[in-house]
């Protein structure tokens, strides 16, 4: 099957279950009867351990042909993951096997990524175009789920997440063509350690961090925080699926508008976004607003995320592509979302929504932060 296809059919299945779990776990969890403090326990302890899966998984992977064996088997355990949390809602083993199943299942995300990226360097694959699958098939889970636990309660995100999964397993036994390997002429992949002795591999992972740490709140609790508002599981599915939808034209823009932009531009951008969007979620519930403010998403994640793919492409040697992709999933998107997700935790019950001007504080140091490329192109 041609890169294209198959990344788009794996991006489709991976962030049709990200879609139930991303907006809706919360709920679960609250449906079974877990305190809010508990909730931001259990997410910020799950985003933690992404950080070793991340760095364990990835890290041991020593060339391009490794990356399809590897993802399939964590397509299995995943599955085998999700599937126990039917077993017990105890708090003991819901702690044990969230431990387990964000070991897991999110390794799946820089996986893909890794493979899209050597995708770009093997075929030339239009990268904004595969991954806007993904973002499509999210909205169509988020606003499948939100649907579903309105008429039905909230047991339906597990049962989706476990369908999704299955599918997920399926597709990613398919063939793909090219097949994944090293570019010719490419040294040995650095390790981690070596990776993160380049000045501008740590500027970057900061830079990021701060960036995609910042959607902590939103993603822990704007769903808790919307349904105290008034509004339904529908209605919340709907503001999320809004904001992939702002994600999906970004990425779809990406060649012909942004082609030209640096990492270095499309990281303040995503700054200015997030102060914006994090400044009007935590001051207002009005609807008119959080539509204004979901559309904003595809500024805060989608631009930020590009700035990042940008900065790997084009500003790194090939044989550093996946210890940085690595880093870059359990710094930037695993342990500061971890840390910052725990605190808006502990803070949401007093603070309520002002937990994201929080988080519009976290992304200050943006703006005097410079990326030191190794080649100027990801200037």
């Amino acid at each position: 099957m041609p890169a294209f296809s198959w990344l788009a059919l794996f991006f489709g299945a991976f962030y049709f279950v990200y879609g139930a779990y991303l907006p809706f776990w919360s709920l679960w969890l609250e449906g079974i009867g877990v305190s809010a403090e508990a909730i931001g326990m259990l997410l910020g302890a799950g985003m933690a351990i992404r950080f070793a899966g991340n760095l364990m998984v990835m890290g041991r992977i020593k060339g391009a042909a490794q990356l399809l064996p590897v993802t399939r088997l964590l397509c299995l355990l995943s599955l085998l993951a999700f599937l126990g949390f039917y077993l017990s809602h105890q708090l003991w083993w819901l702690v044990a096997l969230t431990l387990v199943a964000n070991f897991i299942y999110p390794t799946l995300m820089p996986m893909g990524e890794a493979l899209a990226t050597r995708m770009v360097l093997q075929t030339q694959l239009d990268y904004g175009k595969v991954r806007l699958c993904g973002s499509a098939a999210f909205i169509l889970a988020s606003t499948l789920v939100g649907a579903l636990i309105t008429d039905w309660g909230s047991q339906w995100v597990l049962h989706i997440m476990v369908l999704g999964l299955g599918l997920m397993l399926l597709l990613s036994w398919l063939p793909l063509r090219p097949a994944p390997q090293d570019v010719k002429g490419e040294r040995a992949h650095a390790s981690l350690r070596d990776t993160l002795k380049s000045a501008a591999v740590r500027r970057f992972l900061l830079v990021t961090a701060l960036l995609q740490g910042s959607h902590a709140a939103y993603y822990g609790f704007s769903a808790i925080h919307w349904k105290a508002a008034g509004y339904s599981g529908t209605t919340i599915g709907y503001l999320w699926a809004l904001g992939v939808v702002a994600e999906i034209a970004m990425f779809a823009a990406d060649k012909r508008y942004f082609s030209r932009f640096g990492a270095q531009r499309l990281f303040l951008i995503g700054a200015i976004g997030c102060l914006l969007r994090w400044g009007l979620l935590g001051a207002t519930t009005e609807f008119g607003v959080l539509l204004f403010a979901q559309l904003l998403h595809g500024v805060t994640f989608c631009i930020s995320h590009l700035g990042a793919v940008r900065f790997m492409t084009r500003g790194l040697a090939p044989e550093q592509l996946i210890p940085t992709q690595a880093l870059y999933a359990a710094l930037s998107l695993g342990i500061t979302v971890a840390a910052l997700m725990t605190l808006s935790g502990l803070l949401f019950e007093p603070l309520g929504g002002g937990i994201f001007f929080i988080m519009a504080l976290v992304v200050l140091p943006v703006f005097v932060l410079r990326l030191k490329p190794e080649h100027p192109s990801s200037a």
